[in-house]
């Protein structure tokens, strides 16, 4: 009976320090592998701060605005920015939104709620790297005008999943989420580029630029792009490739 409580307490520190060592290591090998390109993406994304009242965020008052976003993709949950309930998260793969599921989450939806609009103006609140994924907690630029009267922001909780992030460059993982919310001039730019079955060669060349190279096949001609290829059949965009 001695022998074992002696070695219960020798022992027992060791172990403990041995755990610590451990989770130590284990938490130093992640940061090594993202926390750079955490840091980059947190510069990109200014976050805006809100008031506080009654020891709750009050999201409806900013105290210091950060970067504007423009949203992108629809499908993105939002609720009334002060509700106390969780607001359901959305997940974003490949360019996808998917709410979350299930009897939990089912009782966090209330009549309030609705998706974001794609253009709508929102505000970065909270972000947060981890793994494969990056979080944004979002509120609205502009405050909604219930029918009681009362005026509200929307508050979203949006993932975007990212496979490889811990070794991707911060530039390739923005590229990612600039496709669900970007700062004005990416999303402006970007709609400047967007190609449409039906438009004309003239309305292709405004969007892209002259091509690199173009193939005439007689009642088909493809504009070669860097990265796209442009089928055109009578005059008119027949496929993207």
């Amino acid at each position: 009976m001695t022998y074992c409580k002696r070695s219960y307490r020798l022992h027992l520190p060791a172990l403990a320090c041995a755990a610590v060592m451990l989770t130590s290591a284990q938490f130093i090998h992640a940061e090594g592998n993202s926390g750079a390109t955490a840091e980059e993406l947190r510069a990109d994304y200014p976050i805006t701060k809100v008031g506080i009242a009654a020891l709750k965020f009050d999201y409806n008052r900013i105290t210091q605005q950060g970067v504007t976003l423009t949203v992108r993709i629809p499908g993105i949950y939002a609720d009334v920015a002060n509700t106390p309930q969780a607001i359901v998260n959305t997940n974003v793969t490949d360019g996808q939104a998917q709410q979350a599921k299930g009897f939990l989450t089912s009782l966090s939806r209330t009549n309030q709620a609705r998706n974001l609009n794609v253009n709508d103006q929102v505000f970065v609140t909270k972000m947060d790297v981890r793994n494969d994924e990056v979080r944004f907690e979002l509120i609205t630029a502009n405050i909604t005008t219930l029918g009681d009267g009362t005026g509200t922001r929307y508050r979203a909780e949006l993932n975007i999943r990212i496979p490889g992030l811990s070794s991707m460059p911060a530039a390739d993982a923005k590229k990612i989420i600039d496709g669900v919310i970007a700062d004005k001039a990416t999303a402006a730019d970007a709609d400047t580029k967007t190609i449409k079955i039906g438009m004309s060669t003239d309305e292709v060349k405004k969007s892209l630029g002259s091509p690199d190279k173009i193939v005439d096949l007689g009642e088909k001609q493809i504009y070669i792009y860097k990265d796209m290829r442009v089928v055109f059949k009578d005059a008119q965009v027949a496929d993207v490739q």
